[in-house]
């Protein structure tokens, strides 16, 4: 299998191994190389996907919208995390004012996150 994908190493005029084809391996297509889609569909040898494609910019924006999501969620939490243990620090309400920004940030964090989870696919 890894020969038919790499290249045929037979000679010309020698004959395949038991369980290998004797037809030419196929152009192994990379990860950002384009497909031509003029190409008929005959010379595929299966369709992994009958969604229609995303151009590289909506790849990109949506890929962009997923990493803000985790970054606005830690960053929600930690900031008022912060704002709590200062408030503990300020009155003495230790650890109430830590807890209370952890559940306010969380809550925060998660209001974010369908927000913005809501634009990743969009019509």
């Amino acid at each position: 299998m890894i020969k038919n994908l790499l290249g045929d190493d037979n000679k010309e005029g020698a004959q395949p191994e038991s369980g290998e084809s004797s037809r030419k391996p196929s152009a192994v297509i990379g990860l950002f190389d384009s497909i031509d889609e003029t190409q008929s569909s005959a010379d595929e040898p299966f369709i992994l996907s009958s969604t229609p494609r995303t151009s590289s910019a909506e790849t990109a924006r949506r890929f962009g919208l997923a990493w803000s999501i985790g970054l606005v969620f830690v960053v929600s939490v930690a900031f008022l995390m912060i704002l709590g243990w200062g408030a503990d620090l300020l009155f003495g309400s230790s650890p109430w004012g830590m807890v209370a920004g952890i559940v306010v940030g969380a809550l925060i964090g998660f209001y974010q996150l369908f927000k913005i989870s809501s634009q990743i696919f969009r019509d």
